[in-house]
């Protein structure tokens, strides 16, 4: 284990932005974690996690503290469903080996960047399915004291693209996911684009469905893997914003009819697809702010077009979300994670 001081972050993310973080270590084991986080401890640093950095913006002055990137690996698929995932996982790794084990329950989640550990912290979600209807433990190190805690899924605190761990940045740092499967299940087509892909078919399998969704990722320019075409971005910048009914009622004459998948019906109120009140308000695929601008394949996607800082991005969400409100009176809020100093 090495402890490497002024270490550029860029390349550690999917923006491809960041400045240095005082210091920068890589564990691959529990024990190497422990020993990182009693060098926190003894210098009284700041820290931050990194796993695959595909939902972050670090600050373009870095992090006054210490980095540590998680590539702590490991997967085990025991039995009745039950796989043990290591944190530093790649994501779409583990979705690949679960279909091909016939196990159901991710396969909507395939090409979605980053680490286990990271698609816990986030809650990731798509296409019918999200990662925190399937954990049933997290195993995480305290930061303060370096002893493990094992978290079930109730003290998680899963919400939407939220949990507890993203809602308590630093105090916890996970090592482990065990995720409750189903052996012989049969694939999620519940969403819209997926079913009606489906639709007159023969059942698919799980890897049909697992095809598909790759497919239909890559359309929309969220995936990277290699093959696909691909930008420095962060995914889906913004959640879909969940308003209530009467303010829904304001909105309905842009929405149109629910077949459009412009909205969707939930227990606390009524979700809106923040892609379509970004176009809306002027912001459609294609468009460029100087050095940064929205995908040309998906308006939800904010992108480095080669030269953009942590800053530029930071304004430009900003006018973004300042234009749906002064329009829409909804308040967008970022999915992704804001690193430094802005």
């Amino acid at each position: 284990m090495e402890i490497i001081p002024n270490y550029i972050l860029s390349n550690l993310t999917t923006f491809k932005i960041g400045g240095p973080a005082d210091f920068f270590v890589s564990v691959i084991s529990v024990e190497e974690l422990k020993a990182a986080l009693k060098l926190v401890r003894e210098k009284s640093l700041e820290v931050f996690v990194l796993g695959n950095g595909s939902n972050v913006v670090i600050s373009d002055e870095g992090f006054r503290g210490l980095i540590i990137h998680n590539q702590i690996k490991g997967l085990e698929i025991e039995t009745e469903g039950v796989i043990t995932i290591m944190a530093g996982e790649n994501w779409d790794d583990v979705v690949a080996k679960s279909v091909a084990n016939n196990l159901a329950g991710i396969e909507c989640l395939s090409g979605v960047p980053g680490s286990a550990g990271g698609a816990v912290v986030q809650n990731i979600g798509a296409y019918g399915q999200t990662l925190g209807d399937v954990v049933t433990g997290v195993t995480a190190c305290q930061t303060d004291s370096g002893e493990s805690r094992v978290f079930s899924r109730t003290e998680c605190e899963f919400e939407y693209r939220s949990s507890f761990f993203k809602n308590n940045p630093g105090k916890y740092i996970l090592t482990a996911v065990k995720l409750q499967l189903k052996l012989n299940g049969e694939p999620t087509i519940s969403y819209a684009h997926v079913k009606k892909h489906f639709e007159n078919k023969a059942k698919p399998t799980l890897s049909a469905v697992r095809d598909f969704i790759i497919r239909l990722r890559a359309s929309k320019g969220y995936l990277i893997m290699s093959g696909y075409d691909s930008y420095n971005t962060a995914g889906s910048f913004f959640k879909n914003p969940i308003v209530g009914y009467e303010q829904f009622e304001q909105l309905k004459p842009i929405l149109g009819d629910a077949s459009l998948n412009r909205f969707w019906e939930t227990p606390k109120g009524v979700k809106i697809a923040a892609a379509y009140l970004t176009e809306q308000a002027g912001f459609a695929k294609g468009y460029v702010d100087g050095n940064v601008g929205i995908s040309p394949k998906h308006s939800l996607s904010i992108i480095n077009l080669g030269k953009a800082t942590a800053t530029e991005v930071k304004k430009f969400a900003d006018k973004i979300k300042k234009v749906v409100l002064a329009k829409f009176h909804v308040q967008l809020e970022e999915e992704i994670l804001y690193i430094g100093k802005f």
